[in-house]
């Protein structure tokens, strides 16, 4: 069954679409963590960002940064957060992959980033060699 993303960039339910061009699109979320809170949605219909077709990957940055720019003009704000939920343990919704760009203001209490908890001794280094070795 197609996403409601799909079902969204088919016509089949309605959106305010903020562009429609042949790779992504950019829609207004319904439940926006603030005013002016866009999703900027690949076409492809695939659940994670790396399983998005090279074509489309080549294009996001040049996109998301438009919609950036866009997203602060509109709605005034001096920053935005651009989130991804990449998969279902992730929070991920909707199985399709997409980005949350998010307008912020000063101390508008929003969430920025939990903070975590310093590695033990050893444990950084032996990350950054696993993370190494999968990028070979």
């Amino acid at each position: 069954m197609p996403s409601l993303f799909s079902r969204i960039i088919a016509g089949d339910i309605p959106a305010e679409l903020v562009f429609s061009e042949p790779l992504w699109v950019a829609l207004l979320d319904i439940t926006p963590t603030s005013p002016g809170h866009v999703l900027l949605v690949p076409r492809a219909e695939r659940q994670h960002l790396d399983e998005l077709p090279e074509a489309v990957l080549a294009t996001l940055g040049g996109y998301l940064a438009r919609v950036t720019t866009a997203v602060k003009a509109a709605t005034g704000c001096p920053a935005v957060n651009v989130l991804v939920n990449d998969g279902a343990a992730a929070g991920q919704a909707i199985p399709h992959a997409h980005l949350h760009i998010i307008p912020r203001f000063p101390k508008d209490g929003l969430l920025t980033h939990p903070h975590g908890t310093p590695y033990a001794d050893g444990e950084l280094h032996r990350w950054g060699e696993a993370l190494r070795k999968a990028w070979r």
